[in-house]
């Protein structure tokens, strides 16, 4: 084989490997100046929440049966519709009776004394909340583990983009290993149709994950997710394919012109 159909192969071996190269996971708007309005109890305490935070343009969202305008963040990785927040102690978000409730890092987090743990809610687009948890640390003032995630909910009146859904739970960087759940919950101890308790276990499990879409049907519940973004076929695992078979037919060539 000459060295010009060498470096050939070689150049467009090297575009095909950038395509492969896996999609960095990332929050839903990982911008800082999108974040929107620092919460200031939340962004300095333990356990406290803000709210109501409002969907605004006159809009609402139908949640497990019941019709609310806007909701409450909870400085513990979560957000409740009806009141605020302030439990610590994680339980699976089909069986906790606090309130409705949509948790992407329920469990003891703390921000207190620490210009680095921060939140934030973002409603300027009406019918869209989204909200930030930026690199919160564990009770109590551990800050040696963080936690960076958002929630995104958006109202039942919203055009949700396509491949997205009407909530979504994003990941960043996440080194806390305590025990969080993650989910979907109605408010009452029994489990009923439509709650999603997806997590249960190390919080650090979830780090960098891929955005987690999910739609409410009828009556505002739940139904089975749009999907988290999955390693689907994409340009990338095209890109692999791709470079596999022109490498193979490189030694195939090179095969038949020694032979």
């Amino acid at each position: 084989m000459s060295l010009t159909t060498l470096t050939r192969i070689a150049g467009i071996g090297s575009a095909l490997v950038a395509l492969a190269a896996p999609a960095a996971a990332a929050l839903y708007d990982a911008n800082p100046a999108n974040f929107g309005t620092l919460q200031g109890s939340p962004s300095n305490c333990d356990d406290c929440y803000s709210g109501p935070v409002a969907f605004g343009g006159g809009q609402t969202i139908t949640f497990f049966g019941t019709t609310y305008s806007d909701l409450y963040i909870g400085s513990n990785g979560y957000v409740t519709f009806g009141s605020g927040q302030t439990e610590y102690s994680p339980v699976p978000l089909d069986q906790q009776n606090l309130a409705p409730m949509i948790a992407a890092a329920f469990t003891d987090l703390d921000s207190r004394n620490d210009a680095s743990s921060e939140v934030y809610v973002n409603n300027g687009t009406p019918g869209q909340i989204v909200a930030t948890w930026v690199s919160m640390g564990h009770f109590s003032q551990n800050y040696g583990v963080r936690s960076t995630f958002q929630i995104v909910v958006r109202s039942s009146q919203f055009a949700v983009p396509s491949g997205e859904g009407q909530i979504g739970f994003c990941y960043g960087t996440v080194t806390d290993g305590a025990t969080a759940t993650a989910g979907f919950g109605d408010g009452l101890a029994a489990v009923n149709t439509g709650e999603v308790a997806f997590h249960n276990g190390a919080l650090s499990a979830l780090n960098n994950s891929n955005c987690r879409w999910y739609n409410l049907g009828s009556g505002g519940v739940p139904i089975t997710p749009t999907g988290e973004v999955r390693d689907i076929p994409t340009l990338s695992s095209m890109g692999t394919i791709l470079l596999a078979l022109l490498l193979a037919g490189a030694m195939a060539v090179t095969r038949r012109r020694q032979d």
